[in-house]
């Protein structure tokens, strides 16, 4: 073979390594994403504005019971019955049913956030440098987009490297790192390689590839979690929503002070007769 055409192969193989680099950045940039700063944007969010959102919530159901609570109980002194709370609040109890059970789940939802921060002691920057490393290697080993023939038990292997990594479980990644180096991907798979078309045909198929990865991780970095995420870091952002659901949970409060302060009247007036 020609000088030349040596050249012209080690050039291609070169670039479908580089590429192939490229790949696992990305896969280990999205996984980032998902398995770091999203949990730790929800439970940001969680402390500093959920807790409100929940508040205001359960301030507009309180609210939303007492208006209701006086209409039902208005309706039934204007036929000049007795009030009968007791069946004005199970009424209101199934009305309301979907309201308390979102609230709920606004509760369970602020509990995992402190458990999730609770679970997770501080991390050094050498910690902090080591997990992106070790995470990376195994990404390149055990990824399903980089090996797709893995067999079901790579893939277990590599669904424990996610959860090690989601949680900065240093020492797992190093366990694992060790149990997996046999995974390695060869390295030569291009050496042994000589047709410049199919080495042109694999170029271009990892190219396509990382085009795909690229969007995909485009749309991941321009989603709304991730925005949110970069107003949170708004101490002003912050502060001014805050005092916006504040002021909504002061005015549903005075609501439900009015509505039960006119109930009570009625009662009296009612009660007196």
């Amino acid at each position: 073979m020609a000088a030349a055409d040596t050249g012209i192969l080690e050039a291609l193989r070169v670039q479908i390594r580089d590429v192939r680099n490229e790949i696992v950045e990305l896969l280990a940039r999205m996984d980032h994403i998902t398995l770091q700063e999203l949990p730790r944007i929800r439970a940001d969010f969680a402390l500093k504005i959920g807790c409100w959102e929940q508040a205001l919530l359960e301030a507009e159901i309180a609210g939303r019971r007492a208006k209701r609570r006086l209409a039902l109980a208005q309706a039934q002194a204007n036929r000049g019955e007795e009030p009968q709370m007791a069946a004005i609040d199970e009424r209101l109890d199934e009305e309301l049913a979907s309201w308390m059970a979102k609230a709920e789940q606004m509760r369970i939802a602020y509990e995992q956030a402190l458990s999730y921060i609770a679970g997770r002691a501080p991390m050094g920057k050498s910690d902090a440098a080591e997990l992106k490393r070790l995470y990376r290697t195994l990404v390149k080993r055990l990824h399903p987009d980089v090996s797709p023939a893995r067999g079901a038990e790579v893939s277990e292997l590599f669904q424990l490297a996610q959860s090690a990594y989601r949680n900065g479980d240093v020492d797992m990644l190093r366990s694992l790192e060790v149990a997996t180096r046999h995974l390695d991907p060869a390295e030569d798979d291009l050496e042994g390689e000589d047709d410049e078309a199919m080495l042109e045909q694999e170029l271009e198929l990892a190219l396509i590839e990382r085009d795909v990865m690229e969007g995909r991780l485009h749309d991941l970095e321009d989603s709304e979690e991730m925005r949110l995420g970069r107003l949170l870091a708004s101490p002003e952002w912050v502060t001014e929503r805050t005092m916006e659901l504040r002021g909504a949970v002061e005015e549903w409060g005075q609501v439900r002070r009015e509505c039960e302060e006119r109930l009570a009247q009625l009662r009296r007036c009612f009660n007196g007769r």
